[in-house]
């Protein structure tokens, strides 16, 4: 414990108490407000010194608010708090029995906005949650993007606070009040079976063994996640972090304008656009909101279909680059040349530094 005393800083008092005023009661509790600046390693110091188990501290940090220490007078747990101080943890001293409610535990999920700053965000990302950034980079740019899982409010806001501002988008979920997709694919004759019974109406298996479902609840989605036994061809998401593009099929004579109002297409390519059909025209829609997109484009006389857009790999094809560039992104050979299948979020990630460093790139479905 000693070792965490040099440089004790004063501790704020929640709930408008400070400590004078809490002096002549007879019991206190040392309360984790939220995880602050503290490292994950925060949780073994605090283990070791205080006697608790390392699960009780990881739940009393990263679920906050939660109780470290009980039955305290003030004056001790004031001495605690400041012993405490240089972990980082935002604290508080607490009338006993005062520990405020809990939120609704989360789960995060990320998504990077600002490219420029993605070696920022690795780092700032590998220090809250305990790996290398490489590490960390890779988890941000694996679809679905989940960073954090079954957390409370005061974690999530620690974790904004700690990545650079603008950097990163996060997207809350709440598990047990989501609805969730299971997206299948590969699946064999017997598995295609089974999933079958559960398919709402119009929807059916594809010929490759795919599927997509919808609106399940978390306690359906994981019956069905048993019952296929699948794991590496199942996967069961929150609605809330899926994203669709929208594929453009046909388009009537007069839709030019409504086609620059919808998707950005600019009216004076409208003829080179109907002569490329099919062909994309949005990306990165979430699932709010999707009938009502698809509805204004048939009333405008565009036939279009939504296509999921989160587990599609991506190839890059790079028409021209230097060889700095090329071996950067790990690739050998002159261009034109193509990279491996990529998640989206890491296509989108190569082709802006590619760009960035004079390449040509197109962006192809893998």
């Amino acid at each position: 414990m000693d070792s965490l005393s040099s440089g004790a800083a004063a501790v704020a008092v929640a709930n408008s108490n400070s400590v004078a005023d809490l002096q002549d009661r007879t019991s206190c509790d040392l309360v984790v407000i939220g995880p602050g600046r503290a490292s994950p390693r925060a949780a073994s110091v605090l283990a070791d010194a205080l006697g608790l188990p390392i699960e009780a501290v990881v739940d009393a940090i990263y679920r906050a608010p939660g109780r470290l220490a009980g039955g305290l007078t003030a004056a001790d747990a004031e001495t605690l708090a400041g012993m405490l101080a240089p972990l980082g943890l935002d604290l508080a001293v607490l009338p006993a029995g005062t520990l405020p409610r809990r939120g609704a535990l989360r789960d995060v999920a990320a998504e990077l906005v600002d490219p420029d700053a993605a070696d920022a965000v690795a780092a700032a990302l590998g220090r809250f949650v305990g790996m290398e950034a490489e590490a960390a980079l890779d988890l941000l740019l694996t679809p679905p993007g989940i960073i954090l899982g079954n957390v409370t409010p005061p974690t999530v806001a620690a974790l904004a606070a700690a990545l650079p501002s603008g950097a990163v988008r996060l997207l809350e979920v709440e598990p047990d009040a989501a609805r969730y997709a299971l997206f299948a694919a590969g699946l064999t004759p017997v598995q295609a079976s089974l999933l079958r019974g559960h398919l709402p109406p119009g929807a059916a298996i594809g010929a490759d063994g795919s599927a997509l479902l919808l609106g399940l609840s978390r306690s359906e989605a994981d019956a069905l996640w048993r019952r296929l036994r699948a794991p590496e061809k199942v996967r069961l998401v929150p609605e809330p972090l899926l994203r669709f593009g929208i594929l453009l099929h046909q388009v009537a004579p007069d839709a030019a304008e409504a086609l620059e109002r919808l998707a950005g297409v600019p009216a004076a390519d409208f003829a080179l656009v109907a002569a490329a059909l099919p062909l994309p025209v949005e990306s990165d829609l979430p699932l709010a909101g999707l009938d009502a997109r698809l509805a204004a484009y048939a009333e405008a006389g565009l036939a279009v279909t939504a296509e999921l857009e989160s587990f599609a790999p991506v190839v890059l094809e790079l028409l021209s680059a230097s060889p700095e560039a090329l071996a950067a992104a790990g690739l050998t050979g002159p261009a034109p040349i193509a990279t491996p299948p990529l998640w989206r979020p890491r296509a989108r990630l190569l082709r802006h530094r590619l760009e960035a460093a004079g390449a040509e790139v197109v962006e192809a479905a893998a």
